[in-house]
């Protein structure tokens, strides 16, 4: 699956200086490329050199040019969709309710399809062996992403794995000091990646050497340098809706996409935990 160009390249914009900025601002502004394009073409049109390029496009993820001019290809073909047909679209006061709600699943159901084109097997086959070969799984999440951490906890709480979470930065902090790196795991949730809190988190997992998996926006934000693997999560702002919440769409089907995934490599463990679980559950309901 092709990656989303458009999105991995907003994702690390915030982050950019000197001549990766510039040729990010470059490709946003000029899109239209064909088939014939060639590294040292695009060195020329944007005033830098074939390494720069080269660096630009590792640094996104890709393997080599010709991954990166491939993404590039697919998005100038996306800029011919009518523009009735953006993903993301302002919801006006005109609107009538039903129009209002298509605007809202439609922009909900784009985040998804936004973060599933940046996704690569790669980065889920060593977020998957690092929850694997951990016992405990320690999620960590402040604001809206704990309301995603807390998600994850009540999620591995019905597998055999040993999850752990608090709501309280102090707590979390605690948390953190007494993990082990040779039976636990964690997962860091944050949108920006660079909340203080969530850093000083992210340092003590560091500094504990805990095997950390990060889910945020910014694919280069100061969070993602202190984790193993990082997972983005993809949104957009629109007026009634920040990003930072339209991306907790996305970061829960992250954190649904990595239980499910790890339960399946364990599926014997997972299923017998999940049937002890629903019958304790069961009993509680009225017959």
């Amino acid at each position: 699956m092709t990656k989303d160009i458009k999105f991995l390249i907003q994702s690390y914009y915030p982050h950019l200086s000197g001549t990766s900025k510039h040729i990010a601002d470059y490709l946003l502004q000029h899109p239209q490329i064909d088939s014939s394009l060639t590294i040292s073409a695009l060195a020329q049109q944007t005033g830098t050199s074939i390494a720069s390029i080269s660096r630009f496009a590792k640094m996104l993820g890709f393997k080599n040019f010709q991954d990166f001019k491939l993404s590039l290809l697919t998005w100038v073909k996306n800029q011919e969709r009518p523009l009735s047909d953006t993903p993301f679209q302002e919801i006006n006061t005109q609107d009538s309710l039903m129009t209002m709600t298509q605007k809202i699943f439609t922009g909900n159901t784009a985040t998804l399809d936004a973060t599933l084109k940046v996704l690569t097997e790669a980065q889920l086959k060593k977020a998957i062996r690092i929850i694997q070969q951990h016992c405990g799984i320690a999620l960590f999440g402040l604001g809206a992403s704990s309301v995603v951490a807390q998600d994850g906890y009540h999620k591995f709480l019905r597998s055999n794995k040993v999850p752990l979470f608090t709501n309280d930065f102090h707590m979390q902090l605690m948390m953190a000091t007494k993990l082990t790196p040779e039976h636990d795991c964690a997962i860091i949730i944050s949108h920006s990646g660079e909340n203080r809190d969530i850093l000083t988190l992210a340092k003590k997992l560091r500094e504990n050497k805990i095997p950390t998996i990060c889910i945020t926006s910014y694919g280069n934000a100061s969070l993602t340098k202190l984790a193993d693997v990082t997972l983005l999560s993809i949104a957009d702002e629109t007026n009634y809706q920040d990003e930072a919440l339209h991306a907790v769409i996305s970061q829960i089907s992250l954190i649904d996409t990595l239980f499910i995934l790890s339960a399946v490599q364990d599926s014997i463990h997972t299923t017998t935990v999940f049937k002890e679980i629903r019958a304790t559950i069961d009993q509680t309901r009225n017959k």
